[in-house]
């Protein structure tokens, strides 16, 4: 045998070692991988902080693919994961998120051939927020890109479906609102001193003839030429100083540290041009789906906040929700219909004499839902207080009360509610129908609860004659009347999410190094603001996503407060 043959003999025994000691490494005929199915390593690493958009991507021991039936989660929400080979790309977008949460449960990812299964895992990332202005700044100071919010309001998009932040800074802003685009988020300096406020009421009929006004609602708006705001070309569509409606592109309002005021029936003891006057004037009309408050003062004397839908509206269903607010009045100044939900609230009720005549608290509510109407008006951990006047009265000589029913099925709950003035004998009054349910839970009077059925009306006067109300007076379960199922509901819809997450200034971290001001930053800031003490106001002076700032007064007293991505502020750090 020559060395030619010895080359290829040698060859082919190496050849069918190799095939040997690949056999000898599969399980059987069907040549299945049983080796373990192992991450090997993922980026970024676990816990480190991460901008807002981007790819975590995770790589196997061995070619992988996602079992069916299966979920892998960004945030709770399935999402769909890119496989090349051994390597899983998830991708995503969180512009409005503060931290990313990847789940790979137990058996979602397995090899090729599904004989190995990986054990999951749980990813969690903070995000860093892609940082930007204020959209819009308004400043009757002319400090800002607008001295008017109606001008913010008219330059912003007509069809966004992202927020919209417009930052007002403290000022009387004396105008009406009309407010149809989506995803404006309108954010106040301060509650008390960010004011959007006008004299209008609603009187007479069309054909210029008094109607149902009131006589000194009548006389007010003869004496005004049929009123102020329509001299100054507003028409009968401005009903209220503050009018938000729905267009085609839906809604998504929100609004923070302001005061809606109807100088027309607001107390001029307490607000500066207001003229206490009896007669319909709104302050807040909500007319759509998705419209939340944090923060806010809703001011009149009757008819304060409308949350008006018409019958067979496509958002008969709609959602109001109002946290931490103030809302005053003293008759009907919370009416009509949709689902609403205020939670830890003040309701404030205004008295006046009228031809020496006190006349004390009102009822707080009148609704008029409408027939399937899924919560109503739900008032929950708030509490109703009242001036001077109205803590002098008893029960048996008080005016205040819950509420009355308008029109069609009312609903009006109040759960865990504080009474910090008396309410009348019976807790509710008569207008003009029987309520659909009209109940309270825990009405607490000087450390008493009071909501027991034998304190509460159980007849209403309806076309002259007394008729019984066959609902319940008094709640016995309220486990399903929770911000989750009246707000949330199906679409997750979470407003409080708006008002969370705030990053603070750490009032130590601010510094002067000649004439920049410093200050440690957050990487959840979207941006901050700049504030100089002027006469013992805060005056804006600068929007700005850097960390300093240059001011021209050395011996000045500054403020600065942070943003979050939907634009709402934290409490003030000065130096």
């Amino acid at each position: 045998m020559n060395a030619k043959h010895l080359y290829i003999l040698n060859r082919c025994l190496w050849g069918l070692l190799l095939v040997f000691l690949t056999s000898a490494c599969k399980d059987d005929d069907n040549n299945i991988d049983n080796s373990a199915l192992t991450l090997l390593s993922y980026t970024p690493e676990n816990g480190t902080s991460i901008a807002s958009e981007g790819t975590v991507t995770l790589t196997f021991s061995k070619n992988v693919r996602q079992a069916s039936e299966t979920e892998i989660t960004i945030n709770d929400a399935a999402t769909r994961v890119i496989i090349t080979n051994n390597v899983v790309y998830c991708h995503y977008s969180l512009p409005y998120a503060n931290k990313l949460t990847i789940n790979i449960p137990s058996g979602a990812l397995i090899d090729m051939d599904g004989s190995q299964a990986f054990e999951g895992i749980t990813l969690q990332y903070p995000l860093e927020i892609s940082r930007r202005l204020f959209d819009a700044v308004v400043d009757a100071n002319g400090n800002g890109d607008y001295t008017t919010i109606t001008e913010a309001i008219e330059n912003a998009p007509s069809s966004s479906e992202e927020p919209y932040l417009i930052f007002v800074a403290d000022g009387n802003y004396n105008e009406m609102l009309s407010v149809s685009k989506p995803y404006i988020h309108l954010i106040g300096q301060s509650r008390e001193n960010t004011c959007i406020q006008y004299a209008v009421n609603r009187t007479g009929n069309s054909d210029g003839t008094q109607g149902s006004a009131t006589d000194e609602a009548w006389e007010y708006s003869i004496k005004n030429s049929a009123s102020p705001a329509r001299q100054d070309g507003y028409t009968t569509e401005n009903e209220a100083v503050v009018l938000i409606k729905a267009n085609s592109s839906g809604m998504d309002f929100y609004g923070e540290n302001l005061s809606f005021i109807n100088l027309f029936g607001a107390d001029d003891k307490r607000y500066d041009g207001g003229l206490l006057l009896d007669g319909q004037a709104d302050a807040l009309m909500t007319r759509s789906d998705r419209i939340a408050f944090y923060n806010c003062r809703m001011v009149s004397y009757q008819d304060t906040w409308w949350v008006r839908m018409n019958s067979g509206d496509t958002y008969l269903q709609a959602r109001n929700y109002a946290d931490n607010c103030w809302i005053e009045g003293r008759t009907d100044y919370l009416y009509g219909n949709a689902n609403l939900l205020v939670e830890n609230s003040t309701f404030y009720n205004v008295t006046r004499t009228n031809q020496g005549n006190n006349l004390g608290g009102g009822p707080i509510t009148a609704g008029s839902h409408y027939v399937g109407t899924n919560w109503g008006h739900v008032m929950l951990n708030c509490t109703i207080d009242g001036d001077d006047v109205l803590k002098t009265l008893d029960s048996s000589t008080t005016t205040l009360s819950l509420g009355r029913p308008w029109q069609n099925e009312p609903i009006s709950v109040w759960i865990n509610t504080t009474l910090n003035v008396p309410i009348k004998d019976g807790h509710w009054d008569d207008m003009s129908v029987l309520p659909k349910l009209y109940a309270e839970y825990n009405t607490m009077y000087n450390n008493q609860n009071i909501a027991v059925e034998e304190n509460i009306k159980k007849e209403y006067l309806v076309n002259g004659a007394n008729a019984t109300y066959e609902g319940p007076y008094v709640l016995n379960d309220i486990s399903s009347y929770t911000y989750e199922n009246i707000i949330m509901g199906t679409d997750g819809w979470n407003p409080k999410e708006f008002y969370s997450g705030i990053p603070e200034i750490d009032k130590s971290s601010i510094k002067l190094n000649g004439t920049t001001l410093i200050w440690e930053g957050s990487n959840t800031a979207l941006c901050y603001l700049v504030f100089k003490e002027v006469n013992g106001k805060w005056q804006y002076i600068a929007n700005t996503i850097e960390t300093s700032c240059k001011i021209d007064d050395m011996q000045g007293t500054y403020d600065v407060r942070a943003a979050n991505r939907y634009g709402s502020l934290s409490p003030a750090a000065s130096l």
